[in-house]
């Protein structure tokens, strides 16, 4: 049986997890794009030195939270995952606008929602079911993050098709007709934060818990016992803040070149900016986040009785996913767009193409959700999906994403 005893916070220690070593090397380049940019080193250089260094600094981000988490309890760490989450994809879209490079906003966008659902939880499927055969996974939390998709389906596939018909296109010629589809995304954004905002809420006041059963209960305490069992001991308060501020405070010029940068790289290279933002941008805020899933999902179950029910490792491993994405679609989307009020507007009109392939990637995410287990051949469907969406996004050029 899992084990009911309380969870106790980890003792504080100043020690860093051999990942954590590995994403200290790689500050490194950190002071090494702010190099490149102060010399004029050449832009692709700038370019992939920036992409590099948000990897680390995304990371710590996330330990720092998750370090206080653990000592501040669930309600505050709630609140800081809220704010700092997602905090690369948010000033690359803050930043994004600012310089008018609206495709590439929109691209990293709809790649962090790609990556999160199909690529990561595509390989946690993989991963899970080759090293454990059929793993399951608690549903409740699953056709959560089915439901809170189709919502982003929908708030983007309003405003979208609203375009189509009133302006023929994504692009609207008539003032008066861009006019009205950005005041119905500014309102979809404002409903997607109140939808957000309840989401926060339900997850902090702990409402599944009420409603579950005592083994619900026992497997909920379990797994965040063996979560920390897997962790180093956690950091002091003032050593996470530190960390945390630190970090954040360098990722605001590191994506500041980064997004700069990428109008000469995509000369240079022959890349769009929609596979810019897609493929490279969207995937180097969400490395050490996959790394950690992946992680979570080659654990093997603890006991057998939790076996039996779900995998703790595969429901952890698709919850790091699912939060991410959710925050992307439902927090980050339409704050860029309120922001972007302030400055080059953004809307909330997708081409065709990448509305197609998000409605695809909601109705694979909720069949494989529906049973509450996977295996590895529905993680190769997930990763299949994704390869073909990259393919798409290389070989069409940016007029048929709407730039």
């Amino acid at each position: 049986m899992a084990s009911s005893h309380p969870v106790a916070p980890r003792p504080t220690s100043f020690g860093f997890s051999n990942e954590e070593r590995t994403m200290g090397v790689l500050l490194v380049l950190v002071p090494l794009t702010f190099l490149a940019a102060a010399v004029g080193w050449p832009p692709w250089t700038q370019f992939f030195l920036a992409v590099g260094a948000v990897i680390p600094l995304a990371a710590f981000v996330g330990a720092a939270t998750e370090a206080l988490a653990d000592r501040k309890g669930g309600k505050i760490g709630g609140l800081l995952n809220a704010t700092f989450g997602n905090s690369p994809d948010l000033l690359v879209g803050v930043f994004g606008v600012q310089k008018g490079l609206i495709p590439l906003v929109k691209a990293t966008l709809i790649g962090a929602l790609i990556s999160n659902s199909a690529l990561i939880m595509g390989l946690c499927c993989l991963v899970a079911g080759l090293k454990h055969g059929t793993a399951k996974f608690k549903r409740q939390e699953a056709g959560h993050h089915s439901v809170l998709m189709m919502l982003t389906v929908a708030a983007v596939l309003f405003p979208s098709v609203g375009a189509l018909v009133v302006c023929g296109g994504t692009h609207c010629k008539s003032t008066t007709s861009a006019t009205s589809i950005l005041h119905v995304s500014v309102g979809i954004s404002i409903v997607l934060l109140l939808s957000y905002a309840a989401y926060v809420v339900y997850g902090i006041l702990g409402f599944q818990s009420l409603r579950g059963s005592e083994r619900e209960g026992s497997e909920t305490r379990h797994l965040l016992q063996r979560s920390k069992q897997l962790d180093k001991p956690t950091w002091p308060i003032w050593f996470s803040l530190v960390i945390l501020g630190s970090t954040t405070a360098a990722l605001i010029p590191v994506t500041d070149i980064l997004t700069g940068s990428v109008g000469p790289v995509t000369k240079v290279l022959g890349w769009t900016e929609v596979f810019v933002g897609i493929i490279i941008v969207a995937n180097a805020g969400n490395v050490a986040e996959g790394y950690a899933a992946l992680k979570f999902a080659f654990q093997r179950p603890a006991s057998p009785d939790h076996a039996s029910s779900v995998d703790s490792g595969l429901d952890l491993a698709l919850g790091i996913a699912s939060a991410s994405s959710i925050q992307i679609a439902t927090f980050v989307a339409p704050v860029v767009v309120l922001y972007s009020l302030s400055t080059h507007t953004m809307n909330l009109v997708f081409s065709p193409i990448e509305l197609a392939i998000l409605a695809l990637l909601v109705v694979m995410f909720a069949y494989i959700a529906q049973d509450g287990e996977t295996n590895w051949l529905e993680g190769a469907q997930l990763l299949a999906l994704y390869a073909m969406a990259g393919i798409v996004f290389y070989a069409f050029p940016v007029s048929a994403f709407g730039g």
